[in-house]
């Protein structure tokens, strides 16, 4: 089974406090592709000290990929207490008034009026986040996440789906190329077959020197190898979707470098016009293999 990164999920829920007031709670998470796990928290400030479990969760949830998370308190005047003034700040106010009026020598009065508009002449109580305020947080926050995780399977099984039939054509073509080789390296072993009669018959001394050549020529030519490798890393592939490992993207990403290098010998190797066209047809789709597996968690 292939999990694609890319998911999203969104939640609003809302809990209890001890006090027994509702608060309500916007939470987004989005996953994109990424070489390793990363986030990107946005909390409440009220919220904060919940990053480092929240990103516990998302990084045994989400396994790889760069988590986006918000969560924004719609009413966040639920958290606010009593409203008390703050009698030092209104002192220093008033006292640093009365200065100025002594200094400058200016007339008038403060009145309360004025005070309103002075700031921090109040404090307002923040109420503590409660234990099981904390735990049901984290419940959603769970639970959003397993959302997302069923996203990325669906999206994986689209990728499955187009990777399967990229490696099917690779399969083809590879095919294609080992039969053009073998009918090539077939020709190619009776035309040096042919030229070495002709050097003997006509006992050239320079002959064993260029007989020599020809059968290196056609040793160089021959791919074999290179195809035996392809297809036993075509193989390769097709285990790890059947794997129940849920991490396969760094080993399928890896595995298509593999092939990109066998390919690549083997179309410098062998320049015959047939089998360089279906080499190049080979890269055209390992390319595209390539930008599809850089989203597989």
């Amino acid at each position: 089974m292939i999990v694609s990164m890319t998911g999203f999920g969104t939640k609003t829920a809302t809990f209890t406090l001890a006090d027994g007031s509702k608060i309500h709670v916007l939470i987004n998470l989005k996953t994109l592709n990424s070489r390793f796990f990363e986030t990107t928290c946005k909390l409440s400030y009220t919220l904060s000290h919940l990053e480092t479990e929240l990103i516990r969760i998302l990084k045994k949830k989400l396994v790889r990929g760069h988590a986006y998370l918000t969560m924004h308190i719609l009413n966040s005047e639920a958290f606010q207490g009593k409203v008390t003034p703050s009698i030092s700040m209104i002192e220093s106010y008033v006292s640093a008034i009365d200065q100025v009026k002594k200094n400058v020598k200016l007339e008038g009065s403060l009145s309360i009026n004025d005070l309103l508009n002075l700031k921090g002449i109040f404090e307002i109580e923040e109420k503590r986040v409660d234990k099981a305020f904390e735990k049901q947080i984290l419940e959603v926050v769970t639970e959003l996440a397993d959302d997302v995780v069923k996203t990325r399977v669906e999206e994986g099984k689209s990728l499955e789906k187009d990777l399967k039939q990229r490696f099917a054509i690779m399969k083809k073509e590879i095919s294609s190329i080992e039969i053009s080789a073998e009918k090539l390296v077939t020709e190619k072993k009776e035309e040096i077959t042919k030229l070495v009669q002709e050097m003997e018959t006509l006992e050239e001394e320079t002959g064993d020197s260029r007989k020599s050549h020809l059968y290196i020529a056609l040793d160089k030519m021959d791919i074999h190898e290179e195809i035996v490798r392809f297809k036993s890393h075509l193989e390769n592939i097709q285990q790890q979707f059947d794997s129940p490992t849920i991490e396969k993207g760094k080993r399928l990403d890896f595995t298509l470098q593999e092939l990109a290098r066998e390919i690549n010998t083997l179309s410098s190797k062998c320049a015959d016009a047939t089998i360089t066209s279906q080499a190049i047809n080979v890269k055209v789709e390992l390319e595209k293999s390539r930008e599809q597996v850089q989203n597989v968690v």
